[in-house]
């Protein structure tokens, strides 16, 4: 038997990418594992931002319904079992254990092509499906990987309600150089005679795209309704979703177009038979909590944590930071992967800065701390900037320097936030 070190260690040892873009490999892993995502249901979530707050909003009302609900995220903050929930719990680390080396035991077992192996978020994919179809999770709400057409999860069939959440510029490498083209990719979620949920404020080009795969699939296509945001404060905010007033924990503008898209896919459940009434969607949405999305963790001086690590989400913290934050003062630990559009970032991010402390996360991608640390002299030369390195050197120094009514907000990169975090969790600094 693994314990979680040694099967971790198994787990990422899969690669990235293995072989062929398609689904050969995940159907034939779950195959020979007696298809368990056959005995579920499933809310299908797809986008470039807001996938894992819509997720996770999703998941509460669900779950506040009384329903038993599994909840497939990625990437994880501070442990991988963050990935694979159920009622909001963790999947304990024996459990995850056991399940993986059952993957592991069928995953040797398979024939694959010459050059074709099962990647990490496939390997990751198969547990949480197996694990929730043991656990008779009534229904789960599943995230997209990254795209949609050659993702791993979109071997289900056809779930009670896709959700496309806002399509923007990120992995074009692997998914297109366009808005247009990366929505074609995401598109593919959307299977014959699915429902799609369209998040309130897409792209007028990404809405004819996602109609168009509607209509080719004979699919219905739900435009989700625009909120009406009556308060944004670093409590949450609040807003008016089709005439009924939702208060969030989270932070931010852009969380009632996230809010108003799960709503709205919640409402299309309900048409479907389930039992999810609008009292327990305000409840259930007051309670939900995203980690490391504009995430407060203390005030005097204000500390946040936000993963925006492309140019959307970039946008997203600057708004938040321009609203609430309008005299200054406010120090970034930064730290971005070098496959970003990292100059972009640094730009936006660097206008608002006083003070700029670089670290390099960690992973083979991480662009390293002097190179983002030059990156923000040329963009911001008026900016105090300090090559740290690390997260936790970089967090003690920015903390010790921040005065009351200052802020130090850690960004760039879902690894940052997770180091950040594991570091406040430590007590290290």
């Amino acid at each position: 038997m693994y314990d979680y070190k040694q099967i971790l260690s198994e787990i990422h040892a899969h690669g990235r990418f293995s072989g062929t873009p398609c689904l050969d490999r995940m159907r034939a892993l779950l195959a020979a594992l007696g298809n368990p995502q056959k005995k579920l249901q499933f809310v299908h979530i797809a986008g470039t931002n807001g996938k894992g707050s819509t997720a996770v909003l999703s998941a509460s009302a669900l779950q506040h319904a009384g329903y038993k609900t599994g909840l497939f995220t990625s990437p994880y903050i501070m442990d991988f079992c963050e990935r694979i929930c159920i009622n909001g719990e963790n999947i304990p680390q024996d459990a995850l254990c056991r399940t993986a080396a059952k993957v592991l035991e069928v995953e040797r077992s398979l024939h694959l092509p010459e050059g074709e192996a099962i990647c990490e978020f496939e390997f990751t994919t198969a547990c949480a499906m197996l694990y929730f179809a043991q656990q008779h999770c009534d229904i789960v709400v599943l995230e997209v990987g990254l795209g949609g057409r050659f993702d791993a999860t979109n071997v289900i069939d056809p779930p009670e309600v896709c959700i496309m959440t806002h399509v923007a510029l990120d992995h074009m490498a692997v998914l297109g150089n366009t808005v247009e083209e990366i929505a074609v990719d995401k598109s593919h979620i959307v299977k014959s005679g699915s429902i799609l949920v369209n998040y309130p404020a897409q792209k007028e080009s990404v809405n004819e795209i996602l109609q168009k795969r509607c209509y080719d699939m004979r699919a219905k296509y739900v435009q989700a309704p625009v909120p009406e945001v009556t308060n944004c404060s670093l409590e949450g905010t609040d807003c008016v979703i089709d005439g009924h007033p939702i208060h969030l924990r989270l932070v931010g503008r852009h969380q009632a177009d996230n809010a108003a898209a799960a709503y709205a896919a919640l409402r299309v459940l309900r048409e479907k038979g389930w039992h999810i009434s609008d009292e327990i969607i305000a409840e259930a949405f007051a309670a939900a909590v995203m980690p490391a999305r504009q995430e407060v963790i203390q005030t005097d001086p204000l500390l946040m944590i936000d993963g925006a690590h492309n140019v959307d989400g970039v946008t997203a913290l600057c708004e938040t930071l321009d609203r609430m934050l309008p005299s200054g003062g406010i120090s970034l630990v930064l730290g971005m992967v070098a496959d970003k559009q990292y100059e972009a970032c640094i730009q936006m991010l660097g206008r608002r800065a006083d003070a700029v402390y670089a670290v390099q996360p960690e992973g083979s991608r991480a662009l390293s701390s002097r190179e983002l640390a030059s990156t923000v002299r040329e963009f911001s030369p008026y900016v105090n900037v300090f090559d740290c390195g690390d997260v936790p050197s970089a967090l003690k120094r920015a903390i010790r320097s921040a005065q009351e009514e200052e802020a130090v907000i850690i960004c760039g990169s879902l690894y940052v936030a997770g180091e950040a975090k594991n570091a406040l969790k430590e007590g290290i600094i």
